[in-house]
């Protein structure tokens, strides 16, 4: 079972969050923290996903993996850029 994967990405002068394999924005943000933020509590309430964010140009610049353990604490593991 592939792992969910919440994207932010350029959409004109704003920043857009999507899921991986749609084609459409589910908000869009005008500074880039801030759709990263929105994007982190999707991952957060999805308990096991991961939050990749792009650059301008497109380049993933951010990969963080969300997962819960055992005890019911969310973990978070940041990825070296690609």
């Amino acid at each position: 079972m592939d792992t969910p994967c919440v994207t932010v990405r350029r959409c004109g002068d704003r920043w857009g969050v999507t899921h991986k394999g749609l084609d459409w924005f589910l908000a869009e943000f005008s500074l880039w923290q801030d759709a990263i933020g929105y994007a982190r509590g999707l991952a957060v309430a999805n308990q096991n996903s991961i939050v990749e964010g792009e650059d301008p140009q497109g380049r993933v610049a951010l990969r963080e993996s969300f997962w819960t353990d055992e005890a019911g604490a969310i973990r978070v593991q940041y990825e070296p850029k690609p």
